[in-house]
């Protein structure tokens, strides 16, 4: 495992530089119309943002806003790219890679990350290990690793309660299981024998 010393606040942060609006604000940009790919916003589409203490709206390009957040996530990408390369796995990911968490969401994430490494990538959604009356919200792939960690907390759990019955079984059939009872042999002199037997025929 590796961390990577980078994550949405910080794309947050760069878009507050990058487009002079306060962090509340650019939250909201990211989460509402973000994109990781730049080329895939046109430059007339624009969003206004509230100004603030009476001052006139501000106008954002989405264009403008996804080339920012672009920059970011190309570094972080390659981040990670560099750490599957340096684990020795990049061969053995016969499925790709996996993206999970609320970063997970951005749009286009997963065509960057296959456009900077080369490799599958899909985004990794809980809906399988869910029942199927479970909320919406909860097959988001911001729990996928949430959930992925209670499964695998309940499979230790199992595999633990299995093997300590086993075990307390395995005892009780030592403690309760019935011991062979032992043929007393007693010890025969055969030399005796046959002269007793003698003894026995020269007296009749």
């Amino acid at each position: 495992t590796a961390v990577i010393p980078f994550g949405g606040d910080i794309i947050t942060e760069d878009i507050k530089e990058g487009c002079t609006i306060i962090k509340k604000h650019a939250e909201e940009l990211k989460v509402k119309f973000g994109s990781a790919l730049a080329s895939e916003n046109k430059e007339e589409e624009i969003v206004a943002i509230p100004g603030l203490r009476g001052r006139p709206a501000k106008e954002i390009s989405l264009k403008n806003l996804a080339s920012i957040i672009q920059a970011r996530m190309e570094e972080i990408v390659e981040h990670i790219y560099y750490e599957i390369r340096n684990s020795g796995y990049e061969k053995k990911l016969i499925a790709g890679i996996v993206l999970t968490g609320g970063g997970a969401l951005l749009s286009h994430i997963s065509q960057l990350t296959e456009f900077v490494t080369g490799m599958d990538t899909r985004i990794g959604y809980p809906n399988e290990h869910l029942a199927n009356d479970v909320d919406d919200e909860m097959a988001s792939p911001m729990y996928s690793t949430g959930i992925g960690l209670v499964i695998v907390g309940i499979d230790r759990y199992k595999r633990d309660k299995e093997r300590e019955m086993f075990e307390k079984g395995e005892k009780r059939k030592l403690m309760w299981s019935p011991k062979k009872a032992k043929k007393e042999v007693k010890p025969t002199n055969f030399l005796k024998s046959i002269q007793d037997w003698f003894e026995r025929d020269g007296m009749e």
